[in-house]
């Protein structure tokens, strides 16, 4: 037997304490676990795009919050946005500032799309680590 063969017939996985050898896995279990690795690989790097993110997301909070108008009349309700339980007249923005806050928005939201895709990714993965367990060799 060719020193390869050998090896990839010795390679092991651990699931829950216990030792299967790869070769012994049905094709249904190497196409579960196939999933379940690309599902981790997917989550760390989604998780990376998050830091990512949040560093820039900071970066933008740093800088509108040196930008920021006078605060709003409390009764004004229209074309006002809140930040740190403040209002501001967007119309009292500078070009710069509309920017940023902009810029800070969209960050915002894509760091919440991320959480999401996160939770369907995390939902995904305990599927195929049932899936693969129920086609474990017992």
């Amino acid at each position: 037997m060719a020193k390869q063969e050998k090896q990839k017939e010795m390679q092991t996985i651990t699931i829950d304490g216990a030792q299967y050898k790869l070769a012994d896995l049905s094709d249904t279990a190497k196409q579960q676990l196939a999933n379940l690795r690309a599902t981790d690989a997917e989550i760390e790097r989604v998780k990376v795009q998050q830091s990512i993110m949040q560093t820039a997301r900071n970066a933008y909070a740093n800088s509108l919050s040196g930008q920021l108008p006078k605060p709003a009349h409390p009764n004004k309700k229209k074309d006002v946005v809140m930040i740190d339980d403040s209002k501001y007249a967007l119309d009292d923005f500078s070009k710069d500032a509309r920017a940023t806050l902009s810029s800070l928005q969209f960050v915002t939201s894509e760091l919440a799309r991320h959480n999401n895709t996160l939770a369907v990714m995390n939902t995904a993965r305990t599927a195929y680590a049932q899936a693969l367990k129920a086609e474990l060799p017992s």
